[in-house]
């Protein structure tokens, strides 16, 4: 995991909680610039989403937090995950100039998710907490990734 021990379900689950808030920052920046019109609807359902995605996982956490070395640590992993380049990124590489391109977007970020959280539980070596937490991350986000897929091709 690139130098970054994950050891229990409360890593896995803060690490979905940061790689969430950058999703939810990401759209609520993207609707502030696109506030009106087919465009705007389509990064308000995201934001939706992924309010809903950090809601879950967030309550799955609880209070119970990472000590602050490490909680900086795994938030700086997480912050390389997903959207790269952020909101100037995506709006360079066409996300934004139609709701299919943000579909197939946001579809591509949910397949870098899946991939990571998958990976991350195979990499769980003896913590079988962790190992299941990611997995049931995973999970979560394939239905999503699914969703956008469908949406794509619609």
């Amino acid at each position: 995991m690139n130098g970054v021990q994950i050891s229990s379900a409360r890593d896995a689950l803060y690490i979905a909680s940061e790689m969430e808030k950058r999703a939810v920052k990401l759209y609520e920046r993207a609707v502030m610039l696109w506030p009106d019109d087919a465009m705007a609807q389509a990064i308000k359902n995201m934001l939706g989403d992924e309010r809903q995605h950090l809601k879950h996982f967030s309550a799955l956490l609880g209070d119970t937090l990472p000590p602050q070395a490490d909680a900086l640590l795994l938030s700086a992993y997480a912050g390389g995950i997903l959207f790269e380049g952020g909101l100037h990124a995506a709006a360079r590489s066409g996300a934004f100039d139609s709701p299919q391109a943000l579909f197939r977007y946001a579809a591509e970020q949910e397949a870098i998710a899946v991939d990571c959280y998958t990976r991350f539980a195979q990499q769980c070596g003896t913590s079988d907490e962790a190992k299941a937490a990611f997995l049931k991350i995973a999970q979560e986000e394939s239905l999503h990734l699914a969703a956008l897929n469908r949406a794509v091709s619609a």
